[in-house]
């Protein structure tokens, strides 16, 4: 699953992500609005950079921090209760130092579901 992410990025073909690719894929996927543009290494990224700590989940904390700064509180709140909450758009109860965790499989799970709405 990880070489096909690669292989939507790896525009030279060369099985190497360089720096330019990345920057590249990065940038359509920030300003896709349509929904088509692969996505699969965009979101692994993405869950790379709000896991701050580095521990294989991110957090509430970490993730506010992220999406507050790129998308504002309004879109940051949605976002923050597809990721964190049980599903069906309630609030989510706040677990832990930093508001509950959530690891890659969940994340990847609710990305995929918004991405086939």
């Amino acid at each position: 699953e990880v070489l096909d992410m690669m292989w939507e990025v790896d525009e030279k073909l060369d099985n190497v992500i360089d720096w330019d690719e990345f920057s590249l894929m990065f940038a359509r996927n920030i300003h896709d609005n349509t929904g088509l543009e692969p996505a699969g290494f965009y979101h692994m990224v993405q869950f790379m950079i709000y896991d701050r700590d580095d521990n294989g989940k991110v957090s509430v904390d970490e993730t506010m921090n992220m999406l507050y700064a790129r998308v504002g509180r309004e879109k940051m709140e949605t976002i923050i209760i597809k990721l964190f909450g049980d599903g069906d758009g309630s609030a989510f109860k706040e677990e832990g130092s930093q508001g509950g965790e959530i690891d890659f499989n969940r994340y990847w799970d609710v990305v995929e579901r918004e991405q086939l709405k």
